[in-house]
């Protein structure tokens, strides 16, 4: 379980051009074998005047990985345990995150077939790379044994607790296909295991869908779905109307199964909600609740729920993500995190009100957040920015050519105590 712990279009949509060039961007991903080094972050910087944007550089032959580089003393004021230099490895946009046994985050590159991982002192490397297709690597998550879960286009993957512990292991290790997909996916997007009983939920974004898989006996089918027709789960699809970057409503995105496997909670991408399904006695899907709706139009994309604390935390990569730049107000960087205490939720749903504990610009489009427990301070929280306002998503769209690239893995200093720990620059009230 993700305790102390965008995306792809397949064959499905495949008639459209979007989903054509969409589609060879998830296949393809990026080619780039080099280490990533540390380096204490400038704050993305605000938006210059209009500049034509540069074409992107030829991706280089790939190299062997490099020995780690020792960490850059961080400035005073930074926000970053590691800032993605564009010159030592290209553009990475992170996705998705969890906190491994040896107490590194590990992190999945989004745009490729990745997986990462940092230690406290901002130290990181590539140590996993999908050869076979299907490059959009989005979910990433360990096993209470230890291995870790990475769920993409082609099925779900895992790398083996012994090949993380071992010392000698050559990296990148190649990934294990545990479970090719049996139809075809939209936006598989996050996954979470529920160690009580050995099963893996899979969200997928596109279709508004959540699957169940037994990672023992690797057999798994849908679990909820908005298309099932009987409309006890269409709030997991996206907005139906959305005109977004990527052309396809983005409905249900992390999925977080509870310590007692009693509610699988989730994050609503374009309908802007924390929400949950009760999981019944029997493994299947119940009720679904809506928890609270959070304000502005604010995207809720990766999630977190701390066990130990009782609560909920999700990231915001952009406001008005559904409009895209087709619509007013056009999708703008978000920067926001925000925050529900279960304690205050009844066992109707009633009673959570979300809280904004960040709004600020300089955390650049936040895509995911955990807190720093078996990491750093407990009471801090760590944040992905996956630079996705840099992004030329596969409908041509560019949302700020003026943005410098910002990718990183940020530090909210004691955002973890669930109070708004500064203001920041908010962009809306």
């Amino acid at each position: 379980m993700k305790f102390a712990t965008s995306a792809c279009i397949l064959a499905t949509l495949s008639s459209s051009a979007i989903a054509s060039n969409w589609e060879a961007s998830l296949r393809n991903g990026l080619e780039n074998h080099r280490m990533l080094k540390a380096k204490s972050s400038k704050a993305p910087k605000a938006t210059k005047a209009t500049k034509a944007t540069k074409e992107p550089k030829l991706s280089k032959a790939p190299k062997g990985p490099k020995a780690s580089k020792a960490p850059k003393a961080p400035k005073s004021g930074s926000n970053a345990l590691l800032e993605i230099e564009l010159d030592v490895f290209g553009e990475v946009h992170p996705a998705k995150m969890d906190i491994g046994p040896d107490q590194r985050i590990y992190f999945t590159g989004g745009t490729d077939s990745r997986a990462y991982r940092v230690d406290i002192e901002g130290n990181a490397e590539m140590f996993a790379e999908i050869t076979t297709g299907a490059g959009f690597t989005l979910g990433c998550q360990f096993d209470g044994k230890g291995n870790y879960y990475m769920v993409n286009g082609a099925g779900v993957y895992m790398v083996s607790a012994d090949k993380l512990s071992d010392e000698t292991q050559p990296l990148p290790i190649e990934p294990e296909n545990i479970f090719p997909w049996t139809t075809s996916p939209a936006i598989p997007m996050s996954i979470d295991v529920d160690n009580n009983t050995d099963c893996a939920y899979v969200s997928d974004m596109g279709k508004g869908e959540i699957w169940r898989i037994d990672i023992n006996t690797r057999e798994g089918k849908v679990w909820a779905s908005s298309a099932d027709g009987t409309g006890a789960y269409d709030l997991l699809y996206g907005e139906p109307d959305s005109t977004n970057f990527l052309g396809v409503p983005f409905g249900v995105v992390e999925v977080m199964v509870d310590a007692n496997s009693e509610w699988l909670y989730f994050s609503a991408h374009e309908r802007n909600f924390f929400g949950r399904i009760r999981i019944l006695p029997n493994g299947d899907a119940g009720e679904l609740q809506v928890l609270g709706e959070v304000e502005n139009r604010a995207a809720l994309n990766g999630a977190f729920l701390d066990v130990i604390g009782n609560k909920l935390y999700g990231a915001t990569p952009f406001l008005d993500f559904q409009n895209g730049v087709a619509r007013d107000p056009n999708a703008v960087r978000g920067g926001e995190i925000w925050m529900i205490d279960l304690d205050d939720v009844a066992d109707d749903g009633t009673g959570g009100t979300p809280e904004r504990i960040l709004s600020d610009l300089d955390y650049g489009t936040l895509t995911d957040v955990i807190t720093g427990h078996n990491f750093g301070n407990p009471s801090d929280l760590y944040l992905l920015d996956g630079s996705f306002d840099t992004l030329t998503w596969p409908t041509g769209v560019l949302p700020d050519p003026d943005a410098p690239y910002h990718g990183a893995v940020r530090v909210l200093k004691g955002g973890g105590g669930g109070k708004s720990p500064k203001a920041g620059r908010r962009r809306r009230n």
